[in-house]
């Protein structure tokens, strides 16, 4: 195994990448709590998870989520799955 460089000091292109995305995951975590509640209120008053994954970025399932935590009721059955009616050919 090769030692690891204890002299080690990124260029200045890296030095600028390695803080922007430092910046951008400060942002992300402050902005997660807020982001949850806004879609919880907005699954609330008839947004689709689509809808807010579009808005986001984010996946449809993490707001899936955020719906059945909140006991946000579907607007649709599930097509896959455990929770599939049975006898559903689709």
């Amino acid at each position: 195994m090769t030692p690891m460089a204890t002299d080690y000091a990124p260029d200045e292109e890296a030095t600028r990448l390695y803080a922007r995305y430092k910046r951008a995951r400060e942002a992300e975590a402050e902005l997660k709590d807020p982001v949850r509640e806004q879609a919880a209120t907005d699954l609330k008053a008839g947004a689709t998870v689509s809808q807010l994954a579009k808005l986001t970025g984010l996946t449809p399932e993490y707001f899936r989520r955020i719906a059945r935590a909140e006991g946000v009721e579907r607007l649709r059955p599930p097509t896959v799955g455990k929770l599939k009616p049975e006898g559903d050919p689709s």
